[in-house]
């Protein structure tokens, strides 16, 4: 379970974050997660929920955005989602293809009090 591994370092970042601004607490953390990562979004709340229990972000929540994978052409400049997921063009075959999104693991807000 990647999950929980995933949790934990997102757990360390928004404790980080949390005694640099000195908030009192932390209500909700939304993270955008892109689908390449093969995330869960249920597992990683879950995760996330048993991860906090002891620390000061007990009772907090996670909410999960799941970002869809999209490509990019460096030959013809084209851009395409996930239901062609492919790492050659489906418009002109080339392999000189970019992800633009997809790996994402960041964190997009937060629900604080100060």
């Amino acid at each position: 379970m990647h999950e929980m591994s995933l949790v934990e370092s997102v757990i360390e970042s928004i404790l980080d974050l949390k005694e640099k601004n000195d908030w009192k607490k932390i209500n909700r953390v939304t993270l955008k997660i892109g689908k390449m990562r093969q995330v869960i979004p249920d597992i990683m709340e879950f995760a996330y929920t048993a991860a906090s229990q002891g620390t000061e972000l007990e009772g907090s929540n996670m909410v999960i955005i799941q970002v869809e994978m999209e490509f990019f052409c460096k030959s013809c400049n084209r851009r395409w989602g996930e239901e062609d997921m492919a790492f050659i063009c489906p418009f002109c075959g080339s392999s000189e293809v970019e992800m633009l999104h997809g790996m994402e693991l960041e964190i997009d807000s937060m629900e604080v009090e100060n």
